[in-house]
């Protein structure tokens, strides 16, 4: 009988690892987790009911989801060759990192920005180095390039938009940070879709193979419970990536629902406009109850209070479920709202102005 004592214990990297967590908590306007409001079309959503009914779940799916591929690559107009698609972006990091992190390797993060940027080097076994934004959040590139050259990390990761300030980095900040980096520059644009095409870095990776952009369908596309991410790169990181991915990784429901979703992405993506109008109405209202905002492209706005723990208190009492950020360094006086319809825009700024 094996005693606790001699019981296989976690790689010793991992033990102060901190799982991920989002909290779930029931609300009647959930607003922090930045997912979208509006439900798939419903024209959408009846052609996948019908194709899963045709399909045989008892075979394995199309191992290299050749008509999903074709598809994105029609929509995205790039090739094939450069394209990779996931369960979620936060896999496609995860295949990334498996394929060129590792032991002995480290990533470059600039925080605050999402969490999982650090946990998922960290659960491949690749060392991070954070270094901070400026005082006021913002992305400093001068900064930036000084801690490359004297890091010389092997994997860069930058936000951009960035969650959770919502700024975009200059595409002369990411091309000066591909010129330095000895290594990978994964630029995360899971929220570009709010930002527009003029501020994705993709442009770059012509000239820049060491350049990879990771996308999702889980916000603008209105799918995050299908699980559904994407990466445009050079075709060697492709080839490298094939190294690391599983047999049959995205399953057959995985395949119909994302083939949909690119047949019918004039009007999956069709609300993109509306919720960026209700992002920058909450930026504006919250400016006139004298609150600091921080300039967004994304679907979400982050703004300061005196009192986090208490507003956030209050707002939940009113039904409304925002993102506080209590042990997050410069974070410590944020909270993070997601725009999306009209009406919960109304519920939380009018909770806004009786907490005021």
């Amino acid at each position: 009988m094996t005693t606790p004592e001699a019981r296989l214990g976690v790689r010793t990297d991992l033990i102060g690892v901190t799982p991920y967590t989002s909290p779930q908590q029931s609300a009647r306007y959930r607003m922090n987790t930045n997912e979208s409001p509006y439900a798939p079309p419903e024209r959408m959503v009846d052609e996948i009911v019908e194709e899963i009914k045709e399909v045989a779940l008892n075979r394995y799916p199309d191992r290299d989801a050749g008509e999903l591929y074709d598809l994105l690559s029609q929509h995205l107009e790039w090739p094939r060759s450069g394209l990779w698609i996931a369960n979620g972006s936060n896999e496609v990091l995860m295949h990334l990192f498996l394929a060129f992190g590792g032991p002995g390797r480290t990533s470059l993060t600039f925080e605050p920005s999402y969490s999982l940027h650090t946990l998922i080097p960290s659960i491949a076994g690749t060392a991070t180095v954070q270094t901070m934004r400026t005082h006021d959040l913002s992305f400093d590139v001068e900064a930036a390039v000084g801690v490359v050259r004297e890091q010389q990390p092997d994997i860069i990761i930058v936000c951009s938009p960035n969650n959770p300030t919502g700024d975009v980095t200059p595409r002369s900040a990411v091309r000066a940070l591909l010129e330095e980096s000895p290594g990978l520059v994964i630029v995360d644009e899971a929220y570009g879709d709010f930002a527009g095409d003029d501020a994705s870095a993709r442009s770059l990776i012509k000239d820049h193979p060491n350049l990879v952009i990771t996308k999702t369908f889980s916000k603008a596309w209105r799918l995050a419970g299908v699980r559904i991410g994407y990466l445009m790169a050079h075709e060697d990181v492709i080839s490298d990536l094939m190294r690391v991915r599983l047999p049959y990784h995205l399953s057959v429901p995985t395949q119909v629902v994302g083939r949909a979703a690119l047949r019918h992405a004039g009007e999956t993506l069709r609300f993109v406009h509306a919720i960026c109008e209700e992002r920058d109405r909450i930026a504006i209202e919250l400016q006139a109850l004298g609150l600091k905002t921080y300039p967004s492209q994304a679907n979400f706005v982050l703004f300061e209070v005196d009192d986090p723990e208490e507003t956030w208190g209050e707002l939940i009492h009113r039904d409304i479920l925002v993102r506080a950020y209590p042990s997050v360094p410069r974070l410590e006086h944020c909270l993070r709202v997601t725009a999306g319809l009209a009406e919960e825009t109304e519920a939380f700024i009018g909770a806004m102005r009786e907490i005021a």
